[in-house]
């Protein structure tokens, strides 16, 4: 069952300033790290979640029009999405070695028109740390092929007979049975549609 600690409703400047706070620091040059998220036994990282932030902002219209703390909600769900999807794949056996890894990376930067070594630059240039881009690639890697297997298994067992729509809409509902049950905790001030705040 999916498990959320309610805070008091707080006042929009003053979410705003937790969220736009700088990170607190062990002496006066180390950032400490804080977890956004309990996903089961897994955690997202406030780093993470701020990282996914500036990818969604750079790579999506939409995304770059929300308000600070919209985005980094946003952000969280994302990751959070992400490690459940993982978990499920490592679960059911499903691995991408860094061979694989490395061919994804490398499609991706001549996506975008530039050497390995060119578009390390420029996630870095964006403030996106390059072995953490690494890993969230191998984490959507794993989560691509469990669509793909999840998809294939539901067509085996319609026997062909629904339409891709159809059985893309039974796996989105297995997305959110997933996500309903699974333990999940916000460990940072997150709205909910209601008005809530999730902490």
């Amino acid at each position: 069952m999916n498990k959320a600690k309610f805070l008091p409703r707080l006042g929009a400047t003053a979410l705003f300033l937790v969220l736009a706070s700088p990170p607190l620091r062990a002496d006066n040059s180390v950032p400490l790290d804080q977890i956004a998220a309990v996903v089961n036994s897994d955690v997202v990282m406030l780093s993470e979640a701020h990282q996914r932030a500036q990818v969604l902002r750079t790579s999506s219209k939409a995304a770059a029009s929300l308000a600070p703390q919209a985005l980094l909600k946003t952000a969280v769900d994302n990751l959070i999405m992400e490690r459940l999807q993982t978990q499920k794949a490592e679960a059911s056996g499903i691995q991408i070695d860094d061979v694989t890894l490395n061919k994804a990376i490398e499609s991706i930067a001549s996506q975008n028109k530039l050497s390995l070594p060119a578009f390390q630059q420029a996630l870095q240039q964006e403030g996106i740390d390059y072995a953490e881009f690494r890993e969230q690639t191998r984490r959507k890697l794993m989560a691509d092929a469990l669509r793909k297997r999840e998809l294939r298994n539901r067509l085996q067992a319609s026997g062909a007979q629904e339409s891709d729509a159809a059985v893309e809409q039974q796996y989105q509902a297995w997305l959110l049975e997933l996500r309903n049950g699974a333990y999940i905790e916000y460990r940072i001030p997150v709205e909910t549609g209601s008005g809530l705040k999730l902490h």
